[in-house]
């Protein structure tokens, strides 16, 4: 809390203190003077009051705790959900049945972008505004600070949590070196219309952000999107980047594309204090299946060794250097963990 608020907190729970220290007193003087029946009368009139001043302090609890998903990082995610849904309305790109929430963020099941299986109700739990919420407070949990700058690798899949993890660092002052890849996963960010790119493109235009994109890849397995597609997917993807300023990463394998983001994201004016990862970006799970025993969420050093050479992707890098690591996927989990609506 602010030091207001923990002012006020101080100040009520004094005061409910204090009234059940006088109720407390009232009671030993009056017991000691009541006999017989009387006596046990006025012992559970007393008891009486003395519960109803505990409720009365745990009510002053409650009011005094925000409730879920209340505070400015979500204000600030309500108001870009709200320009890019319009924005959407306007290509003529907006599917309500898609996307009741009128997010902006939830793509098509099929489109030259898509690289894998996904469930909309995923997507719909990330682009909830309450996770730009839950997203600042696990960068508070790992100490970020105003003034920090963290290390984002995202994949096109999860662009609500893409889009949390923006509000949540605009709104705590941090600053974001962010590598993104196009290829996603079905009702993601796969509208080739309305890349995240070009949503971020806007947000920062309207004064919403101010995060510029670094670099960006095609994505996927070994981030070559086109391993998993019928269709090749490239004269689109050259269509995309021909009016795109970013660095564009080759066709790395995933050894030489966890290589390349390193010296991108060393490459902020201070070492990063968080990384996250958005989606399922393959440079950030590596080869590994060690990565499905990590968790999700703000993630602690694994009790099993970490693993070493070219399969591991960044999640296992930034973890061996001792920086926290947020990994944003596993969406109901985190819904759970804070109390956002999930589906359907």
């Amino acid at each position: 809390p602010d030091g207001a608020g923990m002012k006020s907190l101080r100040t009520v729970l004094c005061l409910c203190v204090r009234v059940i220290e006088a109720i407390e007193i009232e009671r030993e003087v009056i017991g000691r003077m009541a006999l017989g029946k009387r006596a046990l009368t006025v012992k559970k009139i007393f008891s009486a009051r003395v519960f109803w001043a505990w409720g009365f302090v745990l009510m002053a609890l409650a009011a005094w705790i925000p409730p879920a998903g209340a505070g400015p990082a979500m204000d600030l995610m309500r108001r870009c959900e709200e320009v890019l849904c319009a924005e959407k309305e306007r290509l003529g790109l907006f599917d309500p049945g898609l996307d009741p929430d009128r997010t902006g963020l939830v793509g098509l099941e099929f489109s030259l972008l898509t690289t894998s299986v996904g469930d909309v109700r995923d997507k719909r739990g990330a682009a909830r505004p309450e996770m730009a919420d839950a997203v600042a407070e696990y960068l508070r949990r790992a100490g970020v600070a105003s003034g920090d700058w963290i290390a984002v690798n995202s994949s096109a899949s999860y662009p609500g949590f893409t889009l949390a993890t923006l509000c949540a660092a605009e709104t705590m002052g941090a600053q974001v070196q962010m590598v993104f890849s196009y290829g996603s996963s079905m009702y993601g960010g796969n509208v080739p219309e309305f890349t995240f790119p070009a949503m971020l493109d806007l947000l920062n235009g309207k004064g919403l952000l101010r995060t510029r994109i670094r670099a960006t890849s095609p994505g996927a397995i070994r981030d070559r999107v086109h391993d998993l597609l019928d269709e090749n997917p490239w004269p689109l993807f050259q269509s995309i980047l021909s009016g795109r300023r970013e660095e564009h990463l080759p066709e790395y394998g995933v050894e030489q594309s966890v290589r390349r983001r390193l010296e991108i994201f060393d490459a902020a004016p201070r070492p990063v204090a968080c990384f996250v990862s958005c989606g399922g970006p393959g440079a950030s799970l590596g080869r590994s299946d060690r990565i499905l025993s990590v968790g999700y969420g703000l993630l602690k050093r694994p009790d099993f060794p970490v693993p070493q050479g070219p399969d591991r992707g960044l999640i296992f890098e930034y973890l061996d250097r001792g920086v926290p690591v947020i990994h944003l996927l596993f969406t109901r989990g985190i819904c759970q963990d804070f109390n956002i609506p999930y589906g359907p």
